[in-house]
């Protein structure tokens, strides 16, 4: 039976942007073919699936809704060569081939941007067949999506539960036939992709944080218990000793411990996975207490909110990702007549080494799925070592970048000179294009030019989050509503077709594969996907 695969280079690796990925084409054929070409083509596609609100009746509709996005779609010709092909003429339908192994070397550079475009948002080929899917024994239609987003390419992303949003790139190798009644032979080989990062700005000691003022009031236990009472005579040793009644004491004096907390990160805050957490925690006393207030516990976990469309529908799938768990502490901020108004930080040595899961995406937006973070530090706090423990948490919002930073050539080529000439007028007909990055994801938080903050984190209008993922999609506001929600701008860039963006266009595909940069040379953390991630694809991807 013949067959045909494809053998990567780097099997197993993480790429980015501007990599070259590299492998062969291996086809075994038992009997002579008739072949007019194989094409090698690379990928990306997001895919988004929810089914419809239900309502006192039931259901509006039992089919759920579909939106594909074709982020990235690059083709490569492996057979014919491109020699044969200019000295064959246009009515040659195919080539034959005897039996035997046959390998095929492809080399396609990954560009920076997506290239989302009405065509290519389709379906692979644009046929009907090939907008159905059957899933769970169901018939879904994947309809035109009708907004596009233009902006760097997303990471590869799976786990959300229920596969109601993934976004998977892949090589995908078909052999064509001219014979309309032989299905052509088609392989496809997963691989895993990471974006670079946006332009960092320069280190500077500005800091953002999330603060809150806390007050403690405890009363002690008023009474004590009196020593035991001792019995006399030869056999006293042998008898249970009998405890004299609690004798009420002096009126315990009532604790009032005010102080403020906070958790400070540099501004921008900027996490990046299996790098320590650059964190501070602080305590300030507002009013003079003596024992030092005490940390018994900290909690760190990521709060990851993925927003997922498909057309009309929306639905947002909240996931926690434990960072850091530590109890049983007995760690004082301060000492015990510390004076009021000094901040007195936390010893550092009890989260050194706690870092960001690897498996963690950078945050992102495209066309139909929306990732954001938050980071929540919770502390058990208690005034003395025996005082309540009362549970403090901090949120803040942060950015996750992926850790791979753009070439120097690249940030060298967008960067305007310090006396810029002045502009020539374009002849018609022409444009100009210049190699951008896009711009990094900006919270609309206070800084500080100094170390200590002198305001806190405004936190953006996140849209209205479900806490659980067990029920239903909404349905999606009005286009004039969601513009109307304050969101951070991602590198994802602005959006086509539906929203007003109103940043630098991105890049074209020829600006990125500029031959004078070369790939990124730096380390890659190892970003695993789901099982689900390597499988086959839907119907209506295929």
């Amino acid at each position: 039976m013949s067959s045909v695969r494809i053998e990567l280079d780097n099997r197993g690796g993480t790429f980015t942007c501007l990599d070259y990925v590299t492998g062969r084409v291996i086809m075994n054929i038992n009997t002579e073919e008739t072949i007019s070409s194989i094409t090698v083509k690379m990928e990306g596609i997001s895919r988004t699936r929810l089914l419809p609100p239900r309502t006192e009746e039931g259901r509006d509709s039992k089919r759920a809704e579909i939106e594909i996005h074709r982020l990235l779609y690059l083709v490569e010709t492996v057979f014919p060569s491109a020699e044969i092909r200019e000295n064959t003429s246009a009515s040659h339908t195919g080539y034959t081939l005897k039996a035997g192994q046959y390998e095929y070397p492809f080399r396609i550079r990954i560009p920076i941007n997506s290239n989302c475009t009405e065509v290519q948002a389709t379906g692979a080929g644009g046929g009907l067949l090939q907008k159905i899917s059957f899933e769970k024994g169901n018939i879904d239609f994947a309809k035109k999506p009708t907004r596009h987003v233009v902006g760097t390419l997303p990471p590869s992303l799976s786990g959300i539960p229920g596969d109601l949003a993934w976004i998977r790139y892949f090589l995908k190798v078909t052999v064509n036939r001219p014979q309309f009644y032989r299905i052509n032979m088609r392989a496809h080989d997963p691989f895993v992709f990471l974006p670079i990062e946006p332009p960092r700005a320069s280190p500077s000691a500005k800091e953002t944080y999330a603060k809150r003022q806390h007050q403690m009031i405890y009363t002690p236990s008023p009474t004590s218990p009196s020593p035991p009472k001792k019995r006399g005579g030869i056999l006293g040793a042998f008898r249970p000793t009998v405890s004299a009644p609690a004798t009420p004491l002096d009126p315990p004096e009532t604790h009032h411990v005010h102080f403020s907390i906070e958790v400070r990160l540099p501004a921008p805050p900027i996490l990046v996975p299996n790098t320590p957490l650059p964190l501070r925690i602080i305590l300030t006393k507002l009013q003079p207490y003596r024992q030092p207030v005490f940390i018994r516990s900290l909690q760190i976990v990521l709060h990851a909110y993925t927003e997922i469309t498909a057309h009309e529908l929306r639905k947002t799938d909240h996931s926690v990702i434990p960072v850091l768990s530590l109890g049983e502490l007995r760690t004082p901020l301060g000492a015990e007549y510390s004076p009021v108004g000094v901040e007195l930080e936390a010893d550092p040595h009890l989260w050194m080494g706690a870092s960001l899961p690897d498996t963690v995406p950078p945050a992102f937006r495209t066309c139909n799925i929306w990732r954001t973070y938050q980071l929540e530090v919770i502390m058990g706090l208690s005034h003395g070592f025996l005082g309540p423990i009362e549970m403090i948490p901090l949120t803040m919002p942060i950015e996750v970048y992926s850790g791979i930073a753009p070439p120097q050539k690249l940030l060298d080529s967008t960067r305007p000179p310090l006396m810029p000439p002045p502009r020539k007028a374009l002849s018609a007909g022409k444009s100009a294009t210049s190699l951008t990055v896009p711009t990094a994801g900006v919270y609309p938080v206070s800084y500080s030019e100094k170390n200590t903050p002198m305001s806190s984190p405004v936190v953006p209008d996140f849209p209205k989050r479900s806490h659980s993922f067990s029920g239903e999609a909404q349905m999606m506001m009005p286009p004039a509503q969601v513009a109307a929600v304050s969101r951070p701008h991602s590198s994802a860039g602005g959006e086509r077709a539906g929203g007003g963006g109103d940043e630098l266009p991105p890049p074209t595909y020829e600006d990125a594969l500029a031959e004078d940069i070369g790939p990124v040379d730096g380390p890659r953390r190892r970003y695993e996907q789901q099982g689900e991630y390597y499988g086959a694809l839907p119907d209506d991807v295929r």
